[in-house]
């Protein structure tokens, strides 16, 4: 996998490792280190599994998750400064990873949201009924978490700590391109970098505006107006642009190079491709030879 750099590389290696284990992955930002706006992928900066979403909404939920995990988990992680395990105010345990530069902690990254023994119910149940909480639906909400042993986090995160480590000693996410100012060219740079690391997903104007909780006409009107061109346009635009290298520098079928560039219809694939370039992707790779 062809890591990408900023904000960007962080996205694609948190979700390769969800993807690949079914751990939550996100951070807490004390020195603007990550550098996103506002538009950011929401799913990295907080906890969004149901469990930590119902938390939220319990009375003074909100309040004690804020304290949980920007006090009491930062203030661990200062006199840590390495990977630790942290149990939270409602008993889900997480390893906390500080992102240290020199005697400074910039952030921290939580890797869990998920279980990590099969007799912490009676944990659970003890601090959701202390939260005034209905025990049992948090209980099913926690069941359904996937169950990863502590050894397997702890992999991950040797895995992130390496990766943000040699980031902090390059200072490459510390110098970031800047932002556009304006919020509608910050929510179109978004979309844009979203679109660029994730063509090959199946995405839409309303699937991302999802991503960035923002309507799917506001998306589209954001980024037309920056970029000149449809949010479906571009996407078929880079897509044709990757299968256009893809045929010229390597020898793969045609099928999979339009599987590999976000097409699930070979038919469909040369059809956009011809009204992109003019010809089919045959011809295309003819003409490179």
């Amino acid at each position: 996998m062809c890591m990408k750099s900023g904000s960007s590389g962080i996205t694609e290696l948190f979700n390769a490792l969800r993807n690949l284990t079914g751990v939550g992955i996100c951070y807490y930002d004390l020195n603007s280190f990550f550098q996103y706006n506002k538009y950011g992928v929401k799913n990295n900066r907080g906890h969004y599994c149901d469990f930590c979403r119902s938390a939220r909404d319990l009375p003074s939920g909100r309040e004690a998750c804020e304290r949980s995990d920007k006090t009491e988990a930062v203030a661990l992680a200062r006199q840590y400064r390495t990977p630790f395990f942290y149990e939270c105010h409602m008993g889900m345990r997480e390893l906390v990873i500080p992102l240290m530069r020199e005697d400074d902690l910039l952030g921290i990254l939580f890797v869990g949201q998920c279980r990590t023994d099969r007799d912490h119910g009676d944990v659970i149940r003890a601090n959701v009924r202390k939260m005034s909480g209905e025990e049992e639906r948090f209980l099913a909400m926690y069941d359904q978490l996937p169950l990863v042993p502590k050894n397997d986090l702890l992999m991950i995160g040797t895995i992130l700590t390496q990766y943000f480590d040699t980031k902090i000693l390059s200072k490459e996410l510390l110098y970031p391109r800047a932002l556009p100012h304006t919020a509608t060219g910050d929510l179109a740079f978004a979309i844009r970098e979203h679109i660029l690391q994730n063509y090959r997903d199946r995405l839409t104007t309303r699937r991302l505006a999802e991503v960035f909780y923002v309507n799917a006409s506001y998306a589209s009107r954001c980024f037309s107006q920056r970029y000149g061109t449809t949010i479906t346009d571009y996407i078929a635009h880079i897509r044709v642009e990757r299968a256009k290298h893809l045929l010229s520098k390597t020898d793969a079928p045609i099928a999979s190079i339009a599987l590999n560039v976000g097409f699930d219809d070979v038919n469909y694939f040369t059809r956009v491709f011809k009204k992109k370039t003019g010809c089919s992707p045959t011809q295309y790779r003819a003409r490179q030879s």
